[in-house]
């Protein structure tokens, strides 16, 4: 929930609760109720926004939304970080042709936030979509952390720490080294899959308290290894596949973003398998190159 003392941190509250609803419109007692605002704090923020155009008020209806002077910022932050236009470019290439759900996402933080998002879900659950915010826990986002380092690693798989069994943590632990080799990581589509993909993708307006943890890490508990990262892509063959990403590097060689391709058919034979895989990883080479990144050593 926002911090009451910190009106800086309310105002960014509610331009990420708007960019993440794009289309919508909301009252200023609905924005109010999501954001865990008084009224009189959500009245001074929308009308100075509306004022200078971050957002735009419909008078008949009383509603915010988005305004048009987001727009141009938005705009010239895709000029900043060229990667996000390549990543749109080559995504929209792979859902096309690999029939699939394709995204580029970025940790902010402590979460994962999609940026960009070509082609049509299979599923509605967990949808992914442009703004959306999970948390930056095992095993979600196991490439931007893969090459972040051991101090990094440790910390990321602390947060599971008590709520995996040693085995589990051990396999985890495995599968930094595992997809640094290989240059991507893959997921088998389980059981509980669904279920913990639903549950981590954070609305704006959803408390991060202890119920919510709770939640999330007993539904993490119940993952399989392979749900978690498959070591044998024979076993993709069978269980089929959740996602495979790849790491976009930057020029000082840190992961900048993860592609993503989920969505993925059934009953595919490992060789076509090998094929998505390959594909995803060429789209990331490629934008890496385009924007002066390089893969570390190692």
């Amino acid at each position: 929930m926002p911090d009451p003392s910190n009106p800086t941190g309310r105002v960014i509250d509610v331009l990420n609760f708007l960019a993440a609803r794009p289309t919508e419109s909301f009252s200023l007692a609905e924005i109010a109720r999501h954001l865990g605002l008084s009224n009189g704090s959500a009245h001074r923020i929308l009308t100075t926004l509306a004022a200078a155009q971050f957002l735009s008020r419909n008078e008949k209806q009383r509603t915010y939304s988005l305004g048009v002077a987001m727009v141009a910022i938005g705009q010239a932050a895709v000029e900043k970080h060229r990667g996000v236009n390549a990543a749109r470019r080559e995504i929209a290439r792979l859902a096309v042709e690999l029939n699939v759900q394709c995204s580029a996402n970025t940790v902010t933080g402590d979460e994962i936030l999609v940026l960009v998002k070509e082609g049509a879900p299979q599923s509605h659950r967990g949808l992914t979509r442009v703004g959306e915010r999970r948390p930056l826990v095992p095993p979600l986002g196991l490439c931007h952390v893969a090459w972040a380092g051991e101090a990094a690693i440790a910390a990321y798989v602390e947060r599971a720490a008590p709520y995996i069994s040693t085995q589990m943590r051990a396999h985890l632990l495995a599968a930094f080294s595992l997809i640094r080799r290989r240059g991507y990581a893959i997921a088998a589509n389980g059981p509980s899959t669904g279920h913990t993909r639903e549950a981590t993708a954070l609305q704006t307006d959803q408390p991060r308290d202890d119920a919510y943890w709770s939640s999330v890490f007993a539904l993490v508990s119940h993952l399989t290894p392979n749900e978690v990262q498959l070591f044998d892509l024979a076993d993709a063959a069978a269980e089929g596949v959740s996602y495979i990403t790849a790491p976009v590097f930057s020029p000082a060689g840190t992961v900048s973003m993860q592609l993503v391709i989920s969505g993925i058919g059934r009953d595919l034979p490992p060789a076509e398998i090998e094929r998505y895989v390959e594909r995803l990883c060429a789209a990331a080479a490629l934008i890496t190159s385009e924007t002066h990144g390089q893969r570390p050593q190692g």
